[in-house]
């Protein structure tokens, strides 16, 4: 499982945020159908598979639980339209709001959760296999999920405070390849991550991807990511650094297997440099991730 919900907040808490959650609670998520505890897994640094969360077997899924059915509908929207005329047939991320960090702190003995437990903090119902939901995501991982999971159904409704547009086609912008051009309007963007490591200096990390100004086949001027880190603490910062790092290596080892279209993609929300367009700045660690595999298109 991709996620899970944190017990104690009801927050949909995504395997990769277990990169920057210490101590991690082995008993602090339940399965978004239906409730029961998941297991989270393969959150330490030494592990090359991604954090994520798996079902325990001394406490099964319920039998009504579509987790299983989630995979093989994201397996069958990768390939055409999932949507029909009675509507989509799952739960998806159709708004994002940054939450105070302050008010996701676990209290002790007040467990969220048990049967039919809510698919997150603001879910519009509950995940039950036979009820599916729209749900506020908090940071924009799930969102990006979706979008890469069912390029078809890029007309889903979407809600990103400050972004243009109302779906996730028009929301989420991919950057132009082989130019740097400005953007008047703010949006997700998204681009590959590039194979050159991170500078990691006093309050940034610089990022390069791998679109941006090209000439004669070379890359002459980068689109660049300025992750202004001078406010984070060391956690936030590591697991940034960390996410970037394992992306970069996902990426190599597609390419060396010979899959040349699944590469690692940066998705972040920032703002654009006036004076040097191909610069964005990124200022929170919610508003950026990476996820390995084929984009697609819709």
């Amino acid at each position: 499982m991709d996620s899970a919900v944190d017990r104690y907040t009801g927050q949909i808490v995504d395997g990769e945020q277990l990169w920057y959650i210490d101590p991690v609670d082995k008993e602090g998520y339940i399965c978004r159908g239906c409730g029961v505890m998941v297991n989270p897994v393969s959150f330490e640094a030494h592990h090359k598979v991604r954090p994520h969360f798996k079902e325990l077997p001394s406490k099964p899924h319920e039998s009504w639980c579509d987790v299983e059915g989630e995979e093989k509908l994201v397996a069958k929207a990768r390939k055409e339209r999932v949507t029909t005329q009675v509507g989509f047939p799952g739960s998806f991320p159709s708004k994002l709001q940054l939450v105070d960090e302050r008010e996701k702190v676990a209290i002790p003995g007040a467990p969220i959760g048990g049967k039919g437990a809510s698919s997150g903090g603001s879910s519009s119902g509950t995940a039950t296999g036979k009820t599916h939901t729209q749900w506020t995501a908090h940071t924009i991982r799930p969102i990006c999920r979706t979008y890469i999971n069912f390029p078809k159904d890029r007309d889903l409704p979407l809600s990103v405070p400050g972004a243009d547009g109302n779906n996730y086609d028009e929301v989420i912008r991919k950057l132009v390849s082989q130019d740097i051009v400005v953007y008047p309007k703010q949006h997700i963007f998204v681009a590959p991550l590039s194979w050159s490591k991170p500078k990691d200096i006093p309050g940034k990390i610089i990022v390069e991807l791998s679109y941006g100004f090209w000439a004669n086949k070379k890359l002459l001027s980068p689109y660049r990511l300025v992750i202004d880190s001078s406010s984070w603490s060391a956690a936030k910062k590591n697991y940034v650094l960390t996410e970037l790092e394992v992306s970069r290596k996902e990426a190599k080892e597609r390419a060396d297997a010979g899959k040349k279209s699944e590469k690692s993609w940066v998705f972040f929300v920032g703002q654009q440099e006036s004076t040097n367009p191909s610069d964005f700045v990124v200022s929170d660690h919610r508003l950026i991730c990476c996820l390995t595999g084929e984009l697609g298109n819709g």
